[in-house]
């Protein structure tokens, strides 16, 4: 099994793109999107599992992800049962945190890490037109995606254009790194 962990900043358009993926791949056996546990209301953009903050702290304690984290008072996870099997060529496609890198690196050899970044001005455009915060939020937003991400195998992707130009770059993308 290939891991392709896909981080990026809230906003950088990360949900559009895997749901575009999930649609142009999803009768190709070489690529597998796992779905997250979250916390937080649901997005349109997303095809996540969404449970309450107890049942998140339950599956927690049952050892439930191999992943998980807190951002925003929300919770996150990465089931152990949503990847693959280890013996597949399958590339599986998991968007997690960037601080949760490290979680996958030490359980698996074949990981690559895709930061997803876009230019700051649209980035706040994006994130105002959301309207889930305040310009105070959104500046400090902006000024955590400055700090970089620690990976042994990083690439970048520029999702600054309409999802109309990038959506293919990305699918083209990912369709290069199942055949790797």
């Amino acid at each position: 099994m290939k891991i392709l962990l896909v981080t990026g900043p809230s906003g950088a358009g990360k949900d559009s793109l895997l749901r575009l993926a999930g649609q142009y791949f999803r009768k190709d056996s070489r690529l597998c999107l796992v779905k997250r546990y979250i916390t937080r209301q649901p997005d349109s953009n997303e095809q996540n599992y969404f449970v309450d903050h107890a049942a998140f702290t339950l599956l927690c304690k049952n050892n439930f992800f191999i992943s998980h984290w807190n951002a925003h008072g929300n919770f996150y996870g990465i089931p152990r049962t949503g990847l693959p099997d280890k013996k597949e060529n399958t590339l599986a496609i998991i968007s997690i945190s960037r601080q949760n890198v490290g979680d996958f690196e030490r359980c698996f050899e074949r990981v690559t890490t895709l930061g997803i970044k876009v230019d700051p001005d649209i980035l706040r455009r994006r994130l105002r037109a959301r309207g889930r915060e305040d310009d105070k939020s959104i500046e400090k937003r902006l000024q955590r995606t400055a700090s970089p991400i620690k990976a042994r195998r990083m690439l970048h992707f520029d999702n600054s254009a309409e999802l109309a130009c990038s959506g293919k770059q990305f699918l083209d993308l990912l369709d290069s790194l199942a055949e790797e």
